[in-house]
């Protein structure tokens, strides 16, 4: 392929992808917006403006933006209203909380200098009484109004397992250059996608987290507990 038809063929497909942002605008929040623009990253390389006009947010302003979303909201009241307990009821161990962003296909994903964001980020509480574990998820998508919900709840006889899994990703963006006709530019980035699994028979439920050493002790504690509960 010649150098100004595969240059082509990258401006076709920014070309595309701009033509699905524009689309996915419409309808949204001005916040949500500019979410969109600096999710999908096209634009700014585009100096012939092929590609309309790129996101003027910055990587730590989207990560204030979703800090500023959480601290706004309650979860841990939230929690314990939607699982109907009683704090006082779920105080074997201190709870565990895990955030992360979400990565899954649906998603919109951003990988700037291997930090990786996306469209949605998940927060789960989880809880422990004296016979079983509590767990409360909420999700919000910064793109539109979607949230979601989802609590369950385990007896500790029942858990097979936690399990917490890490996985490397790759995410390669390719872009025109300057002019619609230069050559693309590559730009490989790698992204670390943690989670923990709890695991019964027939089942596994997954939770996005940020891994730290925090968590890390949290989770083992965890898994004290589950094996002292489950010979008593």
């Amino acid at each position: 392929m010649s150098l100004v038809g595969g240059a082509a063929g990258v401006a076709a497909e920014a070309a595309a992808l701009a033509a699905k942002r524009e689309a996915m605008k419409k309808g949204k929040t001005d916040e949500q917006k500019r979410v969109i623009d600096f999710l999908f990253n096209i634009g700014e390389s585009s100096g012939c403006g092929c590609f309309g006009k790129g996101s003027n947010m910055t990587m730590q302003t989207y990560l204030n933006l979703v800090q500023n979303k959480c601290q706004s909201m309650d979860l841990q009241s939230r929690a314990m209203a939607k699982i109907g307990l009683d704090p006082s009821q779920v105080q074997e161990i201190p709870p565990i909380v895990l955030s992360s962003f979400v990565y899954d296909d649906d998603c919109l994903i951003r990988v700037d200098d291997n930090i990786a964001v996306s469209s949605q980020y998940s927060i789960t509480w989880i809880f422990f009484s004296s016979t079983q574990m509590y767990t409360y998820k909420y999700i919000f998508d910064t793109t539109s109004d979607n949230t979601w919900e989802i609590t369950q709840d385990f007896f500790y006889t029942d858990v097979t397992c936690f399990k917490t899994e890490r996985a490397i990703k790759e995410k390669i963006d390719i872009a025109a250059g300057s002019g619609c006709l230069s050559s693309e530019t590559v730009t490989k980035n790698h992204y670390v996608v943690d989670r923990l699994e709890v695991i019964v028979p027939g089942a596994t439920y997954a939770f996005s987290l940020r891994n730290s050493d925090t968590i890390e002790q949290s989770i083992q504690a965890a898994k004290a507990m589950l094996r002292e509960k489950k010979y008593i």
